[in-house]
């Protein structure tokens, strides 16, 4: 099959502002505590959308516009993400500068895109961003830049970049929503209208944040990126290996199958690189809107996670199965739930539990701690809501993330069916290539 390279051509590049000014007693947002343990980065989102219909009438004859427009009227519920972060101060100054807005046109059909499978290099995925996907936090940095790139066919890729700074996945999908929602004509305010509680909820205690050695910029930066595809089919037969079958009354979870056949699979490759055996480390952020303090705005907006950490001590790995991965995996996330649930019950004086493993994250991330001892960072965007973000002309094709700068990251997403997974995983290049040489993963991925 022929390889197309994607070109994308930029012809337009403004600031949005939200379409009714924003309030005096709303100018300035001071973040949370779960804010400001975020990592100072952009979250890279592209969702991928087939051809409008032809007999499509109405404002959708002019997408782009169309969306602009929609988009203005979002930022006016939203308006923190058309203001300015203030490091010094730790809040957003909501002063109405506006969302990086960027037009492009690509010389590719996007089914060409959609059926490259592995010969897909994420890299050029980045064309499809408005913006560097790297380190953020300066104040002249968008909250969020949104690039709208239409293909040779009259599909189009919505690619979107949100600062951590304020937004999860929860905080991006409920943003997406409520602009689908006045695209499509179909918005309820009681829905989709965010509620920014939760600097009340969770007042900032001056904490670092989560340091992922993010440059501003990709330039010189020697990483790989490759897309693994894990099918329904084999989730189910990971289940019977860790020793559950369907008819079970509570099913593994499919990141947890996932992450530990990936931890698995690095663990070896380690044994195999290095002549002294090393420690090994893993986190993973646990999305805590689902799990703990039902009280909680589903439309709260704002940072709403923990980190679950992991351990291997040197040696550690080497004699155990793929079914003990999964149970320490297992026992980290539950054992982050349980610690969050007592915080918000009992208070800040319970805030260690959620704080220790970020500090924790941040000494093991330093030079000198990466000598002796191996560390993986492992996100999860399944189950989230960007499948069901439909502009008017249907819901999308597609969705991916970019690739990162930086190394021993993976992102994990559902498959356009839903019961499947996508991992996007960051390695050196000869990692990239003993992975895919490892034989759990040659067993299960496609």
């Amino acid at each position: 099959m022929h390889k197309p390279k994607m070109k994308v051509t930029t012809y337009t590049s403004k600031l949005v502002k939200p379409s009714r000014p924003t309030s005096t007693t709303d100018r300035y947002y001071k973040i949370s505590f779960f804010d400001e343990l975020a990592p100072s980065m952009n979250v890279p989102l592209i969702l991928y959308y087939s051809a409008p219909p032809n007999d499509l009438n109405g404002p959708f004859q002019n997408i782009c516009d169309h969306l602009e427009d929609t988009l203005s009227q979002t930022l006016s519920e939203f308006y923190p993400f058309a203001g300015r972060y203030v490091r010094e101060l730790s809040m957003i100054d909501c002063n109405d500068q506006g969302v990086l807005y960027v037009l492009g046109n690509a010389n590719v059909r996007l089914l060409e895109i959609l059926g490259l499978g592995h010969e897909l290099d994420p890299v050029a995925l980045n064309s499809l961003v408005p913006c560097e996907v790297g380190e953020v936090n300066e104040v002249d940095d968008p909250m969020l830049s949104i690039k709208v790139t239409t293909f040779e066919c009259g599909g189009f890729a919505i690619g979107m970049c949100f600062s951590h700074r304020i937004s999860d996945m929860g905080t991006m999908c409920l943003f997406i929503n409520n602009w689908a929602a006045r695209s499509n004509g179909k918005h309820k305010h009681e829905i989709y209208s965010p509620v920014f509680n939760l600097p009340t909820c969770f007042p900032q205690r001056g904490l670092p944040e989560l340091d992922f050695r993010i440059p501003r910029s990709s330039v010189g930066i020697q990483t790989e990126a490759r897309r693994f595809f894990f099918k329904a089919k084999a989730i189910s037969a990971m289940r019977e290996n860790v020793g559950f079958y369907e008819n079970t009354p509570r099913r593994p979870s499919k990141v947890q199958l996932v992450i530990a056949l990936f931890w698995k699979a690095f663990v070896h490759m380690e044994q195999t690189n290095n002549v002294e055996s090393k420690a090994s480390f893993l986190i993973q952020a646990v999305a805590l809107r689902d799990k703990v303090l039902p009280e909680l705005y589903t439309n709260s907006c704002g940072n709403f996670f923990a980190i679950a950490p992991s351990r291997l001590r040197p040696g550690e790995g080497e004699n155990i199965t793929y079914r003990d991965f999964f149970m320490i995996l297992c026992d980290s996330v539950s054992k982050t739930v349980q610690d969050c649930t007592k915080m918000l019950a009992q208070g800040k004086e319970e805030y260690e539990v959620v704080i220790d493993p970020y500090l924790e994250s941040n000494r093991n991330m330093s030079p000198d701690n990466v000598v002796n001892m191996s560390l993986y960072i492992f996100s999860s965007w399944c189950k989230f809501s960007y499948y069901q973000a439909d502009f008017g002309c249907g819901k999308p094709v597609w969705a991916s993330p970019g690739k990162l700068p930086t190394q021993n990251l993976v992102i994990l997403m559902d498959d356009h069916e839903g019961d499947g997974v996508e991992a996007w995983v960051h390695l050196d290049e000869k990692g990239i290539k003993q992975l895919e040489q490892d034989s759990d993963i040659q067993a299960y991925a496609i």
